[in-house]
């Protein structure tokens, strides 16, 4: 089977041979190549027996959205509804996300949605868990990877689990959210998890609605800044 990097060389050479411009097609190349990668990676994922939490996995939940997005969403790990419905952030917390994104002129299709773990990870009795960071760390070759091929200018860390995948020495989300810090190259800031707000009652519930608010805004501005330059 040919190599995608090898295909792309060949279809190079034939188009700029039929006359089509450098400049045009490189780009077009780049999109089709980087389309095709997130596929392989989407189906290595709902194959993958490489860690314990496949044995009691329903299914496996890759990431979607737009590839060329310069804003990514990262979270934890799929819950029950994502699981039984095979997309990221889908339940009542992504649902929130959801609205808070639709409030600042953003539509899911607009970008990029993962988790750091693509199994849901339960206890004993088959209730959602926070993943170890053994798990996290055997899961988490395939955000890299995700992370390789988009290459985001900023992403939006949903909780503490997507922070320490990023940085394992922050251990609270409230001494870095809503700070921009670097990754490898790309901007990344914190905020709390969609499903933490959901929890949150009365003043608790206004200050975790603002504060979430407030991280978006900068994460979306730190996008358009780059995006400048």
């Amino acid at each position: 089977m040919k190599h995608v990097a090898e295909g792309m060389q060949d279809f190079y050479r034939r188009l700029t041979k039929d006359g089509y411009h450098s400049e045009d097609v490189k780009p077009a190349l780049y999109q089709v190549e980087r389309i095709v990668h997130m596929e392989q990676v989407r189906r290595h994922i709902l194959n993958c027996m490489d860690c314990p939490l496949c044995e009691r996995a329903k299914s496996r939940v890759p990431g979607t959205g737009n590839t060329s997005t310069p804003l990514m969403i990262v979270g934890e790990g799929p819950g029950e509804d994502e699981e039984n419905w095979g997309l990221p952030l889908v339940g009542i917390s992504g649902s929130l996300l959801t609205l808070i994104l639709g409030k600042a002129g953003i539509g899911r299709e607009q970008i990029y949605m993962t988790n750091v773990v693509k199994c849901r990870v339960t206890d004993d009795k088959g209730k959602n868990r926070t993943p170890m960071r053994e798990e996290t760390l055997e899961c988490g070759k395939y955000l890299r990877r995700e992370l390789d091929i988009i290459r985001p200018r900023v992403v939006l860390a949903l909780g503490k689990v997507a922070l320490q995948f990023f940085f394992p020495d922050m251990k609270t989300m409230s001494q870095f959210r809503g700070n921009i810090y670097e990754y490898e190259g790309t901007k990344v800031v914190p905020t709390w998890h969609p499903a933490y707000v959901v929890r949150q009652r009365g003043d608790a519930l206004t200050k975790a609605k603002k504060e979430v608010w407030n991280d978006l805004k900068v994460a979306i501005e730190c996008a358009k800044r780059d995006e400048k330059r």
